[in-house]
């Protein structure tokens, strides 16, 4: 599965985690009441500034091949690239689920990655973006247990590669209107072009 090929990094990215809760306020009294349902996603948008007309085609023809909202790619946070984290985890026991997550091959003895910091569980078609909630602490086996929201959508297989560095998820298009056309173009060179994405599952 291919990463969405933008021409330079982007002026602005926005990544957003969007919980599938439900709040519910009574018209009689505005007591609250609160739905905590499965199905959290993330969604981005990025915008991308001062990149020449020819250098955006390759990218639109990307786009193009998607079909709108039908074509899955892979992408990542450009905020979070966490190119220091260039180790990767392994799943060590099936049957793991929910939002807890036990791995070993990491550096040993310290905080490998901080509450906050993206991780990628899976590859390809497979792969999963999670946030960290907690500091990932390794023992002196180089095991540690990861916490993430969201919970995992599918069990990892024993040996799942967990990745800290530019970690990925699973994108489509957010509707069908998102080529170079809808673009700001002068003199050649693309000056505002905004791409919006949906976690894909």
């Amino acid at each position: 599965m291919e990463h969405i090929p933008l021409p330079k990094p982007p002026k602005r990215c926005v990544f957003r985690l969007i919980p599938n809760s439900h709040l519910h306020v009574s018209k009689t009294n505005n007591a609250t009441e609160v739905y905590d349902l499965e199905g959290a996603y993330w969604e981005f948008e990025i915008e991308l500034a001062n990149v020449s007309e020819s250098d955006a085609l390759a990218l639109d023809a990307f786009l193009a091949k998607c079909r709108g909202s039908v074509g899955k790619f892979l992408c990542y946070d450009y905020r979070f690239l966490q190119d220091e984290l260039d180790s990767f985890a392994r799943v060590v026991e099936p049957y793991q689920d929910g939002n807890v997550l036990n791995v070993s091959g990491l550096p040993v003895n310290g905080v490998y990655a901080k509450a906050g910091n993206r991780i990628q569980i899976g590859v390809g078609e497979n792969a999963e973006l999670k946030v960290l909630t907690a500091d990932a602490v390794v023992d002196s086996h180089g095991a540690c247990t990861l916490e993430f929201e969201s919970p995992m959508r599918q069990i990892p297989a024993s040996n799942t590669p967990v990745y800290f560095k530019r970690p990925a998820g699973v994108f489509r298009l957010l509707d069908n209107k998102q080529g170079l056309a809808e673009a700001q173009v002068k003199n050649g060179f693309v000056t505002a072009w905004k791409i919006k994405g949906r976690e894909a599952f």
